[in-house]
C-alpha cells in the first residue's frame, strides 16, 4: 500500500490512519443510522401532527378536551386526563424519558420541553388505562403534560415512533463493532502485506547468499530492516566469495606440490613403497580436484531456462540402465521446471551415484502439483545411521571411514547437490526406509517461484 499523503509513510502514521479511517467511519455510519435508522419522513410528519394536537387540546376547554381527542387519528387512540386523576398522578411521579433528537420530535412549550413519558404495555403505568390487552400486547404509549397539569395520551397499538432506546442501542453498537472490525481488518491486511512479501521473498532465496537483494517496500520501518539485511547480504556474500576464492587457490596450488611429489616417487628403488606413495599422491590429488570443482561453484554461472525435468530424469535411468545398474523411473512424462538443467542433472545423478553404490539400484519417482515437484530417490542398501542424517550433507564427511576413496569417495556429492537444490530454492532430506535402504526426498519450487530466484540472482 503506498500512502501519499503528505505524511511519513512509517508504521506509527499507518496505524494513526488506521484509526482515524475507523472513527470517521464510525461517525459517517451514525449520521446514516440516525438519518435512515430513524422515523421516515411520515412518522416525523405524525409527530408534528402530534405536537399540533396537543397544542390544539390544550387550547380547547376542559370539557370538549376527551371529545376533541376522540377525533385525532395519528394514533390508535387518544386520551385526555384531568389533573388529579389516577393515571395523571402516576405520570407526574413517572420516570421522564425525554425524547431522542435522532428519532423523536421535541414538544415544545414556549421554547421549553413539556414533560413526555413513554412506555409499553408491560410497564405498570398501564394499568389504569383502558386498552385491549390481549390482542395488543406490545401497544405503545406516549404521554405529554400540558400547563395545567393534565395530560394527553397517544396510543399505538404498534410501535410508529422508532425503536425503543435498547434495541437502538443493541443495534448501534453491533453495527459499530462490525465496522470498526472490518476497518481494522482491512488495514491490518494492507499493514502487513508488505511484510508477508518480505518474509516470502527470504524463502523463497533459501538462505543462499548470492541471491539477490530483496526490493525495499512498505513503510520506512520495514524498508529500513530490509536495506540492513541486503547490507548484511552483500557482507555475506563477500565474505563467502572471498573464502571460497582462497580454498580454490589452495585446491590449484596444491596440484603443483604433488605433481613434484609423484616425480620424486619415480626414484624410489622399493616398489611396494613406490606404489604406496603413488596411491597416496592419487588421494590427495582426487581430494584437490573435487574440492577445486565444488568450490568452483560453476553452476552459478549456468544460465536458467525453461526444461523438461521429466525428461532429464528418463534420460538419467535410460544411461544407468544402459552400463548395466538397475536404475527405474516413475511419474509424469514431461513437466516443466525454470532452472538451471546440467546443474539439476549433476545433482540428480551424485543421488543416483550413492543409491546404485549402496544399494545396487535406484527407482526414481517424480510427483508433480501447483506447488511444483517432489523427487524421491529409494534404494535398498545398508541406510545411514540416524545421527549421520544431518552429517552427511557437510563437505568431506562419509559415513564409511575407510580411506579406501573407491569404497568412501570424498564426501563432496551430498553438499554439491543440496548447494544445486537450494540455489533453486528447494531442499533435500534423508529418511531410512522400512525394510532397509535409504529414501532421498527432493523439493523444487513451481516455475513461477524458481523463475524469480534466477532473476533475482542475475542482478
Amino acid at each position: 500500500m503506498n500512502i501519499r499523503l503528505g505524511v511519513p509513510d512509517t508504521i506509527a502514521w499507518r496505524i494513526a490512519l488506521t484509526v482515524g479511517a475507523a472513527i470517521m467511519s464510525v461517525l459517517a455510519f451514525s449520521a446514516l443510522f440516525d438519518r435512515f435508522a430513524g422515523p421516515s419522513s411520515a412518522e416525523r410528519a405524525e409527530l408534528v401532527r402530534a405536537d399540533d394536537a396537543i397544542r390544539m387540546i390544550e387550547a380547547a376547554p376542559a370539557g370538549n378536551r376527551q371529545n376533541l381527542a376522540d377525533t385525532i387519528t395519528i394514533a390508535d387512540k387518544v386520551f385526555w386526563y384531568p389533573p388529579g386523576t389516577s393515571v395523571a398522578q402516576q405520570l407526574v411521579t413517572a420516570k421522564l424519558h425525554a425524547p431522542d433528537p435522532g428519532t423523536m420530535a421535541g414538544f415544545r412549550d414556549n421554547g421549553l420541553d413539556r414533560r413526555t413519558v413513554i412506555f409499553t404495555a408491560a410497564d405498570p403505568l398501564s394499568n389504569g388505562i383502558k386498552f385491549d390487552r390481549v390482542a395488543h400486547p406490545n401497544a405503545y404509549f406516549m404521554a405529554v403534560q400540558l400547563r395545567d397539569n393534565s395530560w394527553v395520551l397517544f396510543i399505538a397499538n404498534h410501535r410508529r415512533w422508532g425503536d425503543l432506546l435498547p434495541a437502538r442501542l443493541v443495534t448501534t453498537l453491533a453495527s459499530v463493532a462490525l465496522l470498526i472490525l472490518a476497518a481494522s481488518m482491512l488495514a491490518t491486511y494492507f499493514l502487513a502485506r508488505p511484510i508477508r512479501q518480505f518474509a516470502e521473498e527470504l524463502r523463497q532465496r533459501g538462505g543462499d547468499p548470492r541471491a539477490g537483494a530483496v526490493r525495499e517496500a512498505g513503510p520506512k520501518e520495514l524498508r529500513a530492516a530490509i536495506a540492513a539485511f541486503n547490507s548484511l547480504q552483500a557482507q555475506l556474500r563477500k565474505f563467502v566469495d572471498d573464502r571460497t576464492l582462497m580454498l580454490a587457490a589452495i585446491s590449484h596450488d596444491l596440484r603443483t606440490p604433488l605433481t613434484k611429489i609423484r616425480l620424486r616417487g619415480e626414484f624410489i628403488d622399493d616398489e611396494e613403497q613406490r606404489v604406496r606413495l603413488f596411491r597416496d599422491v592419487d588421494d590427495l590429488q582426487a581430494m584437490a580436484d573435487s574440492a577445486l570443482s565444488f568450490f568452483r561453484d560453476d553452476y552459478k554461472d549456468e544460465e536458467a531456462t525453461a526444461f523438461d525435468f521429466a525428461g532429464l530424469l528418463r534420460t538419467i535411468a535410460d544411461d544407468y540402465s544402459d552400463q548395466g545398474a538397475v536404475v527405474r523411473y516413475a511419474g509424469p512424462e514431461r513437466f516443466a521446471l525454470n532452472g538451471r538443467p546440467f546443474s539439476l542433472r549433476r545433482a540428480c545423478m551424485n543421488l543416483v551415484d550413492n543409491a546404485v553404490k549402496w544399494g545396487g539400484g535406484a527407482d526414481l519417482e517424480l510427483t508433480c502439483n501447483s506447488a511444483g515437484a517432489t523427487l524421491t530417490v529409494s534404494d535398498r542398501g545398508p541406510g545411514i545411521p540416524s545421527e549421520a542424517l544431518e552429517k552427511v550433507f557437510s563437505p568431506f564427511f562419509r559415513v564409511e571411514q575407510s580411506r579406501n576413496r573407491s569404497t568412501g569417495g570424498m564426501g563432496l556429492g551430498l553438499t554439491s547437490a543440496l548447494a544445486v537444490v537450494r540455489a533453486h530454492a528447494g531442499d533435500i532430506v534423508l529418511r531410512n526406509r522400512q525394510g532397509g535402504g535409504l529414501t532421498v526426498c527432493v523439493t523444487l519450487p513451481a516455475a513461477s517461484k524458481a523463475r524469480e530466484i534466477a532473476r533475482t540472482q542475475k542482478t
